[in-house]
């Protein structure tokens, strides 16, 4: 997932919304807020570019030390334990005092649970099955686009959309005849 609020707060309450109409589900409101929270992964290859982008700033990475920024803050994303993450994230702080609010925003608990291994909240053996260099629905979008084209009208959009819904509809639909 990107790292957008927008998009994060709209998996949570659509993943809410979506058990509460269950008469199945015995889980309550909070107790499936923090379920969906436990399932949001972001995407490190996302993280990774914002690291490259920010050491070419030279106003807030000197040039000459532009790799070795790029390397501690790629590091912090394998950090094995809160107390190596903490001193990390301290070092790049001291070392390169203008990076502290794009840190900061990292740093959030909700995006760092997404991205740092040591702020990780989802099951180990979920963490560990999703890719960390593509982000799904980016590709997702990719084969969307692949297959209606771009810049429709809005109702051939809409055509176009439904078209693949009704193609995704007849696979499943013959992945569980079988």
């Amino acid at each position: 997932m990107d790292f957008s609020e927008a998009e994060r707060n709209g998996f949570i309450k659509g993943f809410v919304s979506f058990w509460l109409q269950y008469n199945t589900n015995k889980r309550t409101e909070e107790e499936l807020h923090a379920a969906a929270q436990k399932l949001l992964c972001g995407c490190k290859e996302n993280f990774r570019a914002g690291v490259t982008r920010i050491s070419r700033i030279n106003a807030v990475v000197p040039p000459e030390k532009s790799d070795e920024f790029v390397q501690w803050a790629v590091a912090l994303v394998s950090a094995s334990s809160q107390k190596e993450f903490v001193e990390r994230a301290q070092l790049i702080v001291r070392d390169y005092p203008r990076t502290l609010s794009w840190l900061a925003w990292w740093l959030r608990p909700a995006h760092a649970s997404m991205l740092f291994e040591s702020q990780r909240i989802m099951d180990i053996t979920i963490w560990e099955s999703i890719p960390e260099t593509n982000n799904a629905e980016e590709a997702m979008n990719w084969k969307l686009y692949a297959a209606t084209g771009r810049d429709h009208s809005f109702f051939e959009g809409l055509n176009a959309l439904y078209g693949i819904s009704v193609y995704y509809q007849r696979l499943y639909e013959e992945e569980t005849s079988q």
